[in-house]
């Protein structure tokens, strides 16, 4: 007798948490200067000084930028991993299979940038093909290939360059100033036609950021580092694994603790000295190279220290809800550019700069609470999210049984 169909029966839940924290995160992320994809003018960040958007901003600038991000990346490479391991036990081709899916999810890429020029997709899609020509490396190369992407050493070193050979600290060279100034002009007075052909064209500045922020790098070096623990079986046999996360999470502290006191003495020494940071680039490459150690750290200790409370069952209890979310990731992360887009665009509500960054991050706190609640009542009916179940079915080129069977009624008589 064949098994009864259970998409869901080798879903770690603690992987699913973490889908729905960094989806949190993200969110949080854009929402906080009104789903902006791009530079905005220098004084649309200052319009609020309130204390509420004082703390927001706060939280943004310490806590959410840059980590969560990472966080999503180190997932794609683990889930990356255990896709692959899959194919591997079926005999089924690699390249063909995973590349095909990789095209769906480029495509899909491609229209979400359309509407929305932040996509994260059509980066990921790329970097997930020159992760098929890194898989077989041994782990000891993962490990240190990874680390030095992570910390975004061949950024920094090319800016050490850039600023000897031509005493400037941007690789390649943008007017941010003309850039903002057009993309505020989209969000505050375009229609629709105009926001999409600004989009496409703004590719090439998104190119630019990848390349200039090194953002490219820390994302496939968090790849690597996914695929190795997911090789290492880490969250597979999470218990097992407790020792190894308490230190990785008490380390990654130690670096936190350190990159902020360097931060602070080189704060202090700018302000002694009246360094600007702008027109001294050693100033700024060494700020950068804190931060990294900073963002790094910060995101490996939300990650181990998130599997380890999902170890305690009370702790488990309370996050358990953001898994909902985290198995509908791809559904969850596109309706929120729609959300965003449609609240503070002018092809919307056009609320953009109506309302402040304090406001912003609650409006933020009630769309992830409905979120979470929607996710949750469509995974009681269904196996999928909706764009999950069209991803996997155009995959594997069949329609996916979407709706979970109704349960037999018990016979009372």
């Amino acid at each position: 007798m064949s098994l009864p169909f259970n998409p869901n029966a080798e879903r770690i839940v603690t992987l699913d948490v973490l889908r729905g924290f960094a989806l949190f995160g993200i969110l949080y992320a854009h929402m906080i200067f009104w789903y902006a994809g791009g530079p905005l003018p220098e004084a649309t960040y200052q319009l609020y000084k309130d204390p509420g958007s004082g703390i927001a901003m706060g939280i943004y600038m310490i806590f959410i930028i840059s980590k969560f991000f990472s966080i999503f990346s180190f997932l794609f490479g683990l889930s990356f991993y255990i896709q692959i391991d899959k194919l591997v036990q079926r005999h089924q081709p690699i390249f063909m299979r995973f590349g095909w899916r990789l095209a769906i999810l480029g495509a899909i890429g491609i229209l979400h940038h359309i509407f929305w020029r932040a996509d994260i997709l059509t980066i990921y899609v790329p970097l997930g093909f020159l992760l098929l020509f890194f898989r077989n490396l041994n782990n000891k190369t993962l490990l240190i290939v990874g680390s030095l992407l992570v910390l975004n050493i061949p950024t920094k070193f090319a800016e050490f360059v850039s600023i000897l050979v031509r005493d400037q600290l941007q690789l390649i060279q943008e007017d941010p100033k003309a850039a903002g100034a057009a993309y505020y002009e989209i969000i505050s007075q375009g229609n629709f036609a105009q926001m999409v052909q600004h989009n496409i064209s703004a590719a090439s500045e998104k190119l630019n950021y990848q390349i200039n922020s090194g953002r490219g790098f820390i994302t496939f070096g968090f790849f690597l580092i996914g695929m190795l623990a997911g090789r290492m079986h880490w969250f597979s046999h999470l218990e097992q694994h407790r020792i190894f996360f308490k230190l990785v999470l008490k380390r990654s502290g130690w670096v936190l603790v350190i990159a902020l006191l360097a931060g602070v003495i080189l704060g202090a020494s700018s302000f002694i000295l009246k360094i600007d940071f702008q027109n001294a680039p050693f100033a700024g490459w060494a700020g950068g190279f804190i931060l990294e150690f900073f963002n790094t750290s910060l995101t490996l200790i939300y990650i181990t220290g998130i599997s380890l409370l999902m170890l305690k069952p009370k702790w488990e209890a309370r996050l358990k809800p953001l898994a909902s979310v985290g198995k509908m990731a791809l559904t969850t992360y596109l309706s929120q550019s729609i959300i965003g887009v449609f609240l503070f665009f002018n092809i919307g509500f056009g609320l953009f700069t109506l309302t402040s960054p304090g406001q912003n991050a609650l409006l933020c706190i009630a769309i992830f609470g409905i979120q979470i609640f929607i996710c949750r009542w469509w995974l009681k009916y269904f196996n999928y999210g909706p764009v999950e179940w069209l991803w996997r079915s155009a995959t594997d080129l069949t329609w996916k049984p979407l709706r979970k069977p109704s349960l037999p009624e018990l016979n009372t008589q």
